[in-house]
């Protein structure tokens, strides 16, 4: 079925190779917290740590560290450097008291999936003592070895595509997930090394089904049960070697009993984890609610799917290829034109010519468009109720693990000359280095830099770029007749060229203005205006146009408000944040407040 040329660089090693050496380094270089719901599934494995295995902790209160040293609990986008500080590296949970308040985890999937970080946990925590953040490196690096184990054992496996399925497994996206605290990696190890057994069975058709690989698929088919819930999906793809001969009917019914104890395992969590929950009676996304709600309008639901899945579909793509947590910053656009080359240079530097029937090709194709669609729909679901029928507009890493199954699809319908594949493997390894390259300069200045890359690639600083802002029943402060309002902050840029200010309401019908100034330290008056009330936007930024070359690193200036020719009776309304944001100081007629005014400035960047 397959025939092979003279084999070259083997891609399951420089996976290996490759994986661990780039998985290591973001294991320890992208802080804790900045990958999706990492603060989350810690919460679950520091329960799990002290052996108690089940997510229902309602009464429970949760340790203040792990809150305080998450990267996405910071209000604002800062340098993560203070990470590697000796104080925050030897913060420890010995401080019983620090206990801060009662939580539902929503990290509610099967224990073995975060088994060997809680036995980490176990040890280093309570037996050592150890401090918290480098626990969390070597638990985070635990994870990104089974993701490399499975990611190996597939590519090894897989009798084609191996070089697309080293594309695949090295993507930005799939190694960042892999590289901190969360379901995904394991989730996308068992079911890359399922996708590569099943393959290699497929694939010698000719001499059976040996004992040895019904319990590789029995042992994987038992894991993807209790992976993420929608890993089971890919169960189905056992239906191509169902007409393989079997040494006997007991393996086939062994093979059927992996089945049913992968789906049991599956169904039985859900139903042991869920009570407590967001999804159990009373929940926001409570499954009788929201199943009652798509029985009533079922119409109405189908079309919205349909339109979220067109709409959300680029950004589905983009997430899928690369993301980096909570879509903080934004990836460097040569990393998806890169992965593109990627990809495409690894289809041609396929030694293979693969003759599997066009009814295989389309039921992996067809498995593939399945399982997205069912992800997205259960997925969508859970959000149909609660009005966010849009948030999945980036959540691509969903498919990751099914991916594989369109790309083999597609492999080996040809075979181009040898020459070409020799060319075609060295553009692939470049266009990895690029993608790589381009990849980790994101992860540098999304977490290491104050601007982030647009400022890198010759756009403006705009700072603070805030995190953890609601700008609903913010604190208000008042400008109205004789008080002034004063709020300092600490230019972390180059040259200023704009303050903005965020101005909630105005007096409606109003003849006075706003003076807008700002000062430097010595309370020097560097730009101002006075704006009409009515030119004022209410629930807008205000900004005033500036020109201050850096006088000094971390320059202070300050943002003055006041009323002009405003009646007595009448009053501005600017926003505050809810405590301490940036560095600065807020005060209302020389009396300092505890929060900070929401404002932004532009500056130029390095």
């Amino acid at each position: 079925m397959v025939e092979e040329k003279k084999r070259s660089m083997d891609p399951a090693t420089f996976f290996l190779i490759a994986g661990l050496i780039i998985g290591i380094l973001y294991c320890i270089f992208i802080p804790y917290g900045a990958g999706f719901d990492e603060e989350r599934h810690l919460v679950r494995i520091y329960y799990m740590s002290q052996n108690r295995f089940l997510p229902t902790f309602p009464n429970r209160q949760i340790h203040e560290d792990v809150s305080d040293l998450s990267y996405q609990r910071r209000p604002i986008q800062t340098p993560a450097f203070d990470m590697f500080t000796r104080e925050k590296l030897s913060r420890r949970f010995s401080t019983f008291d620090k206990l801060r308040y009662g939580q539902k985890t929503q990290s509610l999937y099967s224990p073995i999936i975060f088994l060997p970080q809680a036995l980490i946990g176990r040890v280093l925590w309570w037996k050592y003592d150890f401090p918290i953040l480098p626990t969390i490196i070597l638990q985070r690096i635990a994870g990104m070895l089974i993701y490399i184990a499975g990611g190996y054992t597939a590519i090894r496996m897989v009798p084609y595509g191996k070089w697309v399925f080293m594309a695949l497994a090295l993507s930005p996206a799939t190694m960042y997930q892999a590289s901190t605290l969360n379901a995904d990696g394991f989730t996308t190890a068992v079911s890359f090394a399922f996708i590569g057994w099943v393959l290699a069975v497929y694939a010698k058709e000719g001499s059976g089904v040996p004992p040895r690989s019904i319990w590789g698929l029995v042992a994987l088919s038992v894991l993807l049960g209790l992976a993420k819930p929608g890993a089971i999906i890919l169960l189905p793809l056992l239906l191509i070697i169902l007409r393989h001969p079997f040494r006997s009917k007991k393996w086939m019914f062994l093979l059927g009993a992996g089945v049913f104890l992968s789906i049991l395992a599956n169904v039985g969590w859900a139903a042991l984890a869920t009570p407590g929950s967001v999804y159990s009676a009373g929940g926001v996304q409570s499954i009788s609610r929201q199943s009652s709600l798509l029985i009533t309008d079922t119409g109405e639901f189908l079309k919205l799917l349909l339109q979220g899945m067109v709409l959300t579909f680029p950004s589905q793509v983009q997430g899928w290829m690369a993301a980096y947590g909570y879509w903080a910053g934004r990836v460097p656009e040569p990393v998806y034109f890169f992965t593109g080359i990627f990809l495409v240079a690894a289809f041609l530097a396929e030694p293979h010519s693969v003759k599997f029937p066009a009814k295989t090709r389309i039921f992996l194709a067809g498995l593939f468009l399945f399982c997205s669609i069912a992800i997205y729909a259960v997925a969508f679901a859970a959000n149909y109720g609660t009005g966010g029928i849009l948030a999945l507009a980036k959540h691509g890493r969903y498919y990751i693990p099914f991916a594989p199954l369109f790309f083999l699809g597609c492999t080996g319908l040809f075979i181009v000359r040898e020459n070409v594949q020799r060319q075609a493997r060295f553009i692939a390894l470049g266009s990895f280095l690029l993608v790589l390259g381009y990849y980790s300069f994101g992860i540098y200045t999304t977490y290491y830099t104050y601007c982030g890359y647009d400022a890198y690639a010759g756009g403006k600083c705009y700072l603070p770029l805030y995190k953890n802002l609601e700008k609903e029943d913010a604190p208000e402060v008042s400008i109205h007749e004789g008080a002034l309002v004063s709020q300092t902050f600490t230019n972390q840029c180059g040259e200023l060229e704009e303050v903005q200010v965020f101005v909630s309401t105005v007096p409606e019908g109003s003849t006075g203005s706003l003076r807008f100034s700002l000062l430097d330290e010595n309370r020097r008056v560097l730009a101002g205006q006075d704006v009409p009330i009515q030119e004022i936007i209410p629930e807008d930024y205000l900004g005033l146009p500036v020109s201050i070359p850096p006088e000094t690193e971390n320059a202070v200036y300050a943002i003055q408000l006041e009323s002009v020719n405003l009646p007595s009776t009448q009053e501005i309304i600017v926003l505050a944040t809810r405590s301490d944001y940036y560095p600065g100081q807020l005060s209302q007629n020389g009396i300092a407040g505890r929060s900070d005014l929401i404002i932004h400035y532009t500056c130029t960047g390095p």
